[in-house]
């Protein structure tokens, strides 16, 4: 599956939804949402620089691209649109919480794995090898869940990814900075965490529940990436909801 942004921009429309996907990922995380939002409100679903592309490519981009980007796109969509709506995962729920604190325009926040404290687990390790070498079972839902999300063609010159090291410290320098801001929020901001994680810990939660904006939901049965049925029947119903989508 191609890894490319979305965007449909309505002439008529006050409302614009912006997704913004995580490190290493790919706008495609968001198809079952994208899929609900009616043809009459504008959608930008981002692509993130380096992201698409090869590991080389990965390695050239950077933060403060990033920040640059979703800057520009925000400022793009609030010059012709009342209201922003961001729906984001991961890292994107950081370049999004620093955008909702600047421009009030953006009212509402769908945040998906805030990752303001995290919790590596070896299962993160498996499952990045199991994507790298593609020795994917078909009933692995995790794994596959895993493959689907990632947005960097793969290399196998392992030595190649050692370019990535500047892009998760810059990562985890974003996290400290998040975790000092998080309760400037004065948006509407609905939270959703994962139990099975197996990177971001539920104990992000002690970061966001001072802030009486925000609404902090826990899925029981997912992952990063992977959403059981249950639990993905439940973020669908709350998307409707909090962005009064109707059915």
């Amino acid at each position: 599956m191609k890894h490319k942004e979305y965007v449909r921009i309505c002439d008529n429309s006050n409302i614009a939804i912006l997704f913004i996907h995580g490190i290493i990922g790919t706008p495609n995380h968001f198809n079952e949402f994208i899929s609900l939002i009616p043809k009459s409100v504008s959608v930008y679903n981002l692509l993130l620089d380096g992201h698409g592309k090869g590991v080389k490519d990965f390695s050239k981009t950077s933060m403060r691209k990033w920040e640059a980007q979703v800057d520009c796109v925000v400022e793009e969509l609030s010059s012709t649109h009342e209201k922003i709506y961001v729906v984001a995962h991961s890292l994107g729920t950081l370049l999004a919480i620093d955008q909702a604190i600047k421009n009030k325009k953006i009212c509402k926040l769908f945040l998906l794995a805030v990752p303001l404290r995290l919790s590596l687990k070896p299962k993160m390790v498996i499952n990045s090898l199991k994507v790298y070498f593609d020795k994917i079972r078909s009933d692995d839902c995790e794994a596959l869940a895993a493959k689907e999300c990632y947005g960097i063609e793969k290399d196998k010159n392992p030595f190649h990814y050692i370019g990535w090291i500047p892009r998760f410290l810059e990562l985890f320098a974003k996290i400290r900075k998040t975790r000092k801001i998080v309760n400037l929020l004065d948006t509407a901001c609905l939270v959703f965490l994962s139990a099975k994680d197996e990177m971001v810990s539920i104990r992000s939660t002690k970061f966001l529940k001072n802030d009486p904006h925000i609404s902090v939901k826990k899925l029981n049965n997912s992952g990063h990436y992977y959403y059981d049925k249950e639990d993905l029947d439940f973020l669908i119903t709350e998307f409707k909801i909090f962005f009064d989508i109707d059915s």
